[in-house]
């Protein structure tokens, strides 16, 4: 059946889990990004459908998540399959 995962370094078991990391760059790129969707919004007759979908894809900039083996003691981690 499922055997459990062991460390490469330590020998330890690891676990399933997530990794969120961030770019500070493209975090203020998103911000700015943001606030030009929020000025769309109300100064082109199309900018409420653009303001709207510029803004949702400025909310998720500078994140992403990976999905990652985690060892319990030592801190070891690599990218699930």
């Amino acid at each position: 059946m499922d055997r459990p995962v062991t460390c490469q370094q330590c020998g330890g078991a690891m676990r399933k889990t997530k990794k969120t990391e961030s770019s500070m760059t493209l975090q203020l790129v998103g911000v700015i990004l943001f606030i030009l969707g929020l000025v769309a919004l109300f100064y082109f007759p199309l900018g409420t459908v653009i303001g709207v979908i510029v803004m949702i894809l400025a909310s998720r900039l500078g994140y992403s998540r990976r999905k990652v083996w985690l060892c319990k003691n030592c801190g070891y981690f690599f990218d699930r399959a």
